[in-house]
C-alpha cells in the first residue's frame, strides 16, 4: 500500500507549489482552458484535407513521465483533442467523448518531433468515429494508435478550417505542472483514491477534460501494479468509456483494481465516480507490461 501511495502522491513541497498557482477563469465554450493550453501548447497544424488533419508536435519536458518518456496520459490527451477537433464545428459546443481506445506501440522522449494524423472514419447522425495515429516524424515509427468515438447534435463536414486552427493554435505561454490524488487505505490489489476536480484540468466547457480522466486512469492503473525501486510498467493498451461528466470542485472516487496477471503482463480496471452521488463518470481498462510484476 505504501508503495502505491508513494507512486501516486506528490511531496508536500510539490503540492504546495501547485496549490499556490493562480488559474484565471476562462469564458466557457469560447476560450481554451488552462488544461488545453498546457497539453497542446506547441502543436502545429501542417495540412488540412477533407476528413483528415496532419499535425506536428515536439515533445516538451512538461509532458514526460518519471522515466523521461512522453506520458501515456499525454498521448491519450492528444488522441482526445485531435480526434475531437477533426469533427469540431466552430461556434458550436464540443462533441462529447463516448469511447476511446489506444494501443501504445513505442515511446517518445523529450525533443522528439511527432507527426499526428487525425481522420474521420465515419459519421451516422450525431455520432462520429475518428482515428488518430501518433508517429515519430524522423523515423516513421508508430508511437500509438487511437480510436475515438464522439457524439454531438451537429456533425462536422470539415468545411470550417479556421475552427480547427482556433482549437489547436500555436500556444507559447509557459505553464506550471499538474498535481495529484490523495490515496486512502485499501485492500491488496485495489486502490481507493479521492480527487477534487481543480479548475486547471477543465475543458472550455468547464468540465473535467476527457484527457485528464485518461491521465487518472493511466496513473491509477499503473499504481496498482507498481513495484517500488523498479521501472514503471509500460502501457500496452487503454480503453475508456465516458458515462457522465464532472465539474470544478466535484470530489471523485477513483477505484483501481488488478484484474489479472500473466508473466510480465497485468490487466487493471479503473472506475471514476462522483463521490457524493455515486454516479459513474468513466470506466477504463489499462493493460501494462513490466519485467517485475507487483505482488502489492
Amino acid at each position: 500500500m505504501e508503495k502505491a501511495k508513494a507512486f501516486l502522491e506528490l511531496t508536500q513541497g510539490e503540492s504546495d507549489r501547485v496549490s499556490s498557482l493562480a488559474f484565471p477563469p476562462h469564458r466557457l465554450g469560447t476560450e481554451c482552458s488552462f488544461y488545453e493550453y498546457y497539453s497542446l501548447r506547441g502543436i502545429r497544424v501542417d495540412r488540412i484535407e477533407p476528413g483528415q488533419v496532419f499535425c506536428t508536435f515536439k515533445v516538451p519536458p512538461r509532458l514526460t513521465d518519471r522515466e523521461g518518456k512522453l506520458a501515456s496520459g499525454a498521448i491519450a490527451n492528444l488522441v482526445d483533442e485531435v480526434g475531437g477537433a477533426v469533427v469540431y464545428v466552430e461556434g458550436l459546443p464540443m462533441n462529447v467523448s463516448v469511447d476511446m481506445s489506444i494501443s501504445f506501440l513505442s515511446s517518445a522522449k523529450a525533443g522528439d518531433e511527432l507527426e499526428i494524423i487525425g481522420r474521420v472514419l465515419g459519421q451516422k447522425g450525431g455520432y462520429s468515429g475518428t482515428s488518430v495515429l501518433v508517429k515519430n516524424k524522423t523515423t516513421g515509427e508508430l508511437i500509438a494508435e487511437g480510436r475515438h468515438s464522439l457524439f454531438g447534435k451537429h456533425a462536422s463536414k470539415m468545411k470550417n478550417r479556421t475552427g480547427f486552427r482556433h482549437l489547436i493554435s500555436f500556444l507559447s505561454e509557459p505553464a506550471p505542472s499538474l498535481a495529484s490524488t490523495s490515496v486512502m487505505p485499501s485492500e491488496v490489489s485495489e486502490l481507493f483514491c479521492t480527487f477534487k476536480v481543480p479548475p486547471r484540468l477543465t475543458d472550455r466547457e468547464g468540465k473535467l477534460a476527457a484527457g485528464a480522466i485518461a491521465n487518472l486512469i493511466d496513473a491509477v492503473g499503473a499504481g496498482c501494479v507498481n513495484v517500488g525501486g523498479h521501472p514503471v510498467n509500460v502501457s500496452v493498451d487503454m480503453s475508456i468509456s465516458f458515462h457522465s461528466s464532472a465539474k470544478i470542485d466535484d470530489v471523485l472516487e477513483i477505484i483501481g483494481q488488478v484484474l489479472g496477471k500473466k508473466g510480465g503482463y497485468s490487466g487493471t480496471s479503473v472506475l471514476v465516480k462522483n463521490k457524493a452521488t455515486g454516479e459513474l463518470i468513466a470506466e477504463g481498462r489499462h493493460s501494462l507490461f513490466g519485467k517485475y510484476a507487483s505482488k502489492m
